[in-house]
């Protein structure tokens, strides 16, 4: 689109398919939270958060994993770097790059829903298996001869990347009581956000200074090395879950917290 008839053009289409979503959510017709009455203020919601995550390591576990994929993350502002530098293919090959991003984003969360086992007992194993097929992929995208074989390179890393994002936001989902999940979903929102910007300038500044190539493979051994060493630190967390399952919100560290507890 960009190509044929401008990029003017396909902000304004883009813009449309929004629209689109919003009438999707619109149809919507479900309360998705609990009522409460009491309300927190900034700094005690934010202390809440972290003792929370504290108590429960699967919870600090899930917010660690996307914290470190976006110490990788800023990989993505190679795409049209590469296309423009390397393969020198222009507003089409950036299209081409970006649409094989979407397809593994499209395709990661239903190969990584099927890793997961009865129970979801394999939802830690899968994590750390998806983060590390995200770093794969970029590597190999730095190593790609040609824009055919980039494609694929690129559409693997996704795949990892998608599923990583679905399952450790599925376990949150689970595992976090109604009360606070929006918070810890704030707190892992901020973490993933500062991590992956302060990656992107990074990653932008190397690939200034070193090339586009070599800072792709680099930074696809930096996902590579987090998923390895969260595994590592994660073993005792993921071994539980491999026993018992991933339930939800244990019951007595919910109760630990009286502006918590449910309504007498």
């Amino acid at each position: 689109m960009t190509a044929v008839f401008g990029r003017d053009a396909s902000i304004v289409i883009d813009s449309v398919s929004f629209v689109g979503s919003a009438l999707l959510i619109i149809g919507i017709r479900r309360a998705f939270s609990e009522s409460r009455r009491e309300r927190a203020d900034l700094r005690e919601s934010a202390v809440e958060t972290v003792r929370y995550a504290r108590r429960d390591h699967r919870v600090l576990a899930l917010l660690a994993v996307k914290f470190g994929w976006g110490l990788a993350g800023g990989v993505l502002v190679l795409i049209p770097i590469i296309t423009r530098r390397v393969f020198l293919a222009g507003d089409v090959g950036v299209g081409l790059l970006m649409a094989s991003r979407g397809v593994g984003a499209l395709i990661g969360p239903f190969v990584g829903r099927t890793g997961l086992g009865p129970k979801d007992k394999r939802l830690f194993l899968a994590i750390g298996v998806a983060l590390a097929i995200f770093g794969l992929g970029y590597a190999l995208l730095g190593l790609a001869p040609t824009l055919v074989l980039a494609m694929p390179a690129v559409a693997l890393a996704h795949m990892g990347g998608g599923a990583q994002w679905m399952l450790s936001g599925y376990g949150l989902q689970k595992m976090v009581p109604d009360r606070i999940r929006g918070r810890i979903f704030a707190f892992d929102g901020m973490l993933v956000t500062l991590t992956f910007g302060l990656s992107s300038l990074l990653t932008a500044f190397l690939a200034d200074r070193f090339g586009a190539r070599p800072v792709a493979v680099g930074m696809g051994g930096v996902a590579v090395v987090w998923a390895a060493t969260w595994s590592w630190l994660t073993t005792g967390v993921r071994r539980a879950t491999m026993l018992e399952g991933c339930g939800g919100p244990p019951e007595e560290e919910y109760l630990d917290f009286p502006q918590l507890a449910s309504e007498p």
